[in-house]
Protein backbone atom coordinates (compact mmCIF):
# COMPACT_ATOMS: atom_id res chain seq x y z
CA UNK A 1 0.00 0.00 0.00
CA UNK A 2 2.75 2.49 0.24
CA UNK A 3 3.75 2.25 -3.30
CA UNK A 4 0.24 2.92 -4.16
CA UNK A 5 -0.34 6.40 -1.85
CA UNK A 6 3.17 7.67 -3.32
CA UNK A 7 2.27 7.22 -6.65
CA UNK A 8 -0.84 8.85 -5.61
CA UNK A 9 0.85 11.46 -3.94
CA UNK A 10 3.50 12.25 -7.34
CA UNK A 11 0.05 12.20 -9.52
CA UNK A 12 -1.58 14.57 -6.98
CA UNK A 13 1.26 16.92 -7.16
CA UNK A 14 1.95 17.03 -11.14
CA UNK A 15 -1.83 18.04 -11.28
CA UNK A 16 -1.71 21.00 -8.60
CA UNK A 17 -0.23 24.43 -9.43
CA UNK A 18 3.78 25.23 -9.39
CA UNK A 19 5.10 26.56 -6.29
CA UNK A 20 8.55 28.05 -5.24
CA UNK A 21 10.46 26.14 -2.63
CA UNK A 22 10.38 28.03 0.27
CA UNK A 23 6.18 28.05 0.48
CA UNK A 24 4.50 25.84 3.13
CA UNK A 25 2.77 22.88 1.24
CA UNK A 26 -0.10 21.71 2.88
CA UNK A 27 -1.50 18.35 1.96
CA UNK A 28 -4.42 16.55 3.34
CA UNK A 29 -4.66 12.80 4.08
CA UNK A 30 -7.25 9.63 5.43
CA UNK A 31 -6.42 7.32 7.29
CA UNK A 32 -6.44 3.70 5.86
CA UNK A 33 -7.34 0.49 7.07
CA UNK A 34 -3.91 -0.66 5.90
CA UNK A 35 -2.51 1.97 8.09
CA UNK A 36 -3.40 0.83 11.54
CA UNK A 37 -2.20 -1.22 13.93
CA UNK A 38 -4.83 -3.04 16.43
CA UNK A 39 -6.62 0.60 16.27
CA UNK A 40 -4.15 3.64 15.45
CA UNK A 41 -2.05 4.35 12.61
CA UNK A 42 1.48 2.55 12.48
CA UNK A 43 4.84 4.51 12.59
CA UNK A 44 5.93 3.36 9.52
CA UNK A 45 2.41 4.05 7.94
CA UNK A 46 2.79 7.88 9.52
CA UNK A 47 6.45 8.10 7.86
CA UNK A 48 5.27 7.07 4.31
CA UNK A 49 2.55 10.08 4.65
CA UNK A 50 5.48 12.71 6.02
CA UNK A 51 7.39 10.92 2.17
CA UNK A 52 4.25 11.87 0.38
CA UNK A 53 4.64 15.71 1.57
CA UNK A 54 8.57 16.11 0.61
CA UNK A 55 7.60 14.47 -2.81
CA UNK A 56 4.28 16.92 -2.98
CA UNK A 57 6.95 20.06 -2.17
CA UNK A 58 9.61 18.68 -4.48
CA UNK A 59 7.61 18.08 -6.96
CA UNK A 60 5.71 20.97 -7.18
CA UNK A 61 8.71 23.12 -6.83
CA UNK A 62 10.34 21.61 -9.97
CA UNK A 63 12.76 20.23 -7.82
CA UNK A 64 12.46 16.58 -8.97
CA UNK A 65 12.69 17.93 -13.10
CA UNK A 66 15.93 20.14 -12.02
CA UNK A 67 17.29 16.74 -10.55
CA UNK A 68 16.99 14.85 -13.53
CA UNK A 69 18.19 17.37 -15.67
CA UNK A 70 21.28 17.09 -13.50
CA UNK A 71 21.52 13.97 -12.45
CA UNK A 72 21.05 14.49 -8.50
CA UNK A 73 19.90 12.75 -6.17
CA UNK A 74 18.88 13.81 -2.23
CA UNK A 75 19.56 11.39 0.25
CA UNK A 76 18.63 11.96 3.76
CA UNK A 77 21.15 12.00 6.24
CA UNK A 78 19.12 12.23 9.17
CA UNK A 79 14.91 12.51 9.76
CA UNK A 80 13.63 12.82 13.38
CA UNK A 81 10.48 12.75 14.30
CA UNK A 82 8.06 12.71 17.65
CA UNK A 83 4.92 10.85 17.69
CA UNK A 84 2.27 13.11 20.14
CA UNK A 85 -1.35 11.91 19.35
CA UNK A 86 -2.49 8.86 17.57
CA UNK A 87 -4.77 8.45 14.48
CA UNK A 88 -7.07 6.12 14.03
CA UNK A 89 -8.93 4.17 10.73
CA UNK A 90 -10.76 6.84 8.35
CA UNK A 91 -9.63 9.70 10.42
CA UNK A 92 -8.54 12.80 8.13
CA UNK A 93 -4.90 15.02 9.03
CA UNK A 94 -3.28 17.28 7.42
CA UNK A 95 0.44 17.43 6.60
CA UNK A 96 2.65 20.73 6.71
CA UNK A 97 5.99 20.64 4.54
CA UNK A 98 8.34 23.17 4.09
CA UNK A 99 11.90 23.48 3.55
CA UNK A 100 13.07 25.22 7.21
CA UNK A 101 17.05 25.85 7.31
CA UNK A 102 19.66 26.28 4.71
CA UNK A 103 23.00 26.31 4.92
CA UNK A 104 26.44 25.58 2.25
CA UNK A 105 25.53 21.84 2.63
CA UNK A 106 22.62 21.00 3.87
CA UNK A 107 18.72 21.72 3.52
CA UNK A 108 16.33 20.98 6.16
CA UNK A 109 13.07 20.44 5.72
CA UNK A 110 10.28 20.64 8.33
CA UNK A 111 6.99 18.73 9.16
CA UNK A 112 3.77 18.13 11.04
CA UNK A 113 0.87 16.33 10.94
CA UNK A 114 -2.70 17.82 12.58
CA UNK A 115 -5.73 17.13 12.89
CA UNK A 116 -8.40 20.10 14.33
CA UNK A 117 -5.73 22.01 15.16
CA UNK A 118 -3.94 19.26 16.95
CA UNK A 119 -0.35 18.23 16.55
CA UNK A 120 0.18 14.65 15.91
CA UNK A 121 3.56 14.48 14.62
CA UNK A 122 6.75 16.84 14.21
CA UNK A 123 9.78 15.71 12.06
CA UNK A 124 12.70 17.19 10.59
CA UNK A 125 14.53 16.10 8.01
CA UNK A 126 18.32 16.12 6.95
CA UNK A 127 18.71 16.32 3.43
CA UNK A 128 21.67 16.70 1.18
CA UNK A 129 22.16 16.31 -2.46
CA UNK A 130 25.00 14.42 -4.42
CA UNK A 131 25.63 13.69 -7.89
CA UNK A 132 27.90 10.48 -7.31
CA UNK A 133 30.11 11.31 -4.16
CA UNK A 134 30.05 14.72 -4.83
CA UNK A 135 27.91 16.95 -2.70
CA UNK A 136 26.13 19.61 -4.41
CA UNK A 137 26.39 23.36 -2.80
CA UNK A 138 23.23 24.41 -2.10
CA UNK A 139 23.55 27.80 -3.48
CA UNK A 140 23.70 25.83 -6.93
CA UNK A 141 20.73 24.33 -5.80
CA UNK A 142 18.37 27.22 -5.06
CA UNK A 143 19.94 28.93 -8.40
CA UNK A 144 18.67 26.15 -10.66
CA UNK A 145 15.77 26.39 -8.52
CA UNK A 146 15.33 30.57 -8.90
CA UNK A 147 15.12 30.59 -5.13
CA UNK A 148 16.49 33.96 -4.10
CA UNK A 149 16.46 33.65 -0.56
CA UNK A 150 16.81 30.83 1.25
CA UNK A 151 14.93 29.92 4.29
CA UNK A 152 16.48 31.15 7.81
CA UNK A 153 13.70 29.85 9.79
CA UNK A 154 14.78 29.13 13.70
CA UNK A 155 18.38 29.22 13.34
CA UNK A 156 18.79 27.79 17.02
CA UNK A 157 16.56 24.88 16.13
CA UNK A 158 18.63 23.55 13.53
CA UNK A 159 21.54 24.08 15.92
CA UNK A 160 19.70 22.26 18.61
CA UNK A 161 19.39 19.48 16.07
CA UNK A 162 23.16 18.92 15.02
CA UNK A 163 23.80 19.32 18.89
CA UNK A 164 20.98 17.18 21.03
CA UNK A 165 18.39 15.72 18.81
CA UNK A 166 16.67 14.21 21.46
CA UNK A 167 15.40 17.87 22.28
CA UNK A 168 14.85 18.63 18.37
CA UNK A 169 10.93 17.61 18.33
CA UNK A 170 9.50 19.31 21.36
CA UNK A 171 11.51 23.01 20.14
CA UNK A 172 10.27 22.47 16.92
CA UNK A 173 6.01 22.10 18.38
CA UNK A 174 6.80 24.88 20.44
CA UNK A 175 8.25 27.16 17.40
CA UNK A 176 6.38 26.44 14.84
CA UNK A 177 4.68 29.93 12.80
CA UNK A 178 4.06 30.33 8.99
Amino acid sequence: MRWIRLLMALISAKLKKKLIGTETVRKSFRVWITDIDVSVMNHAAIMTVLETGRLDLMVRSNFFKVASKHKWFFPSQAISIQFYRPLKVFQKAEIHTRISYVDEKWIYVEQKIQRKGKIIAACLVKNTIKKGRKTIPTSEIMKALHIDHVPRHKYELMKTYEIENSQMNEKLVDNWTD
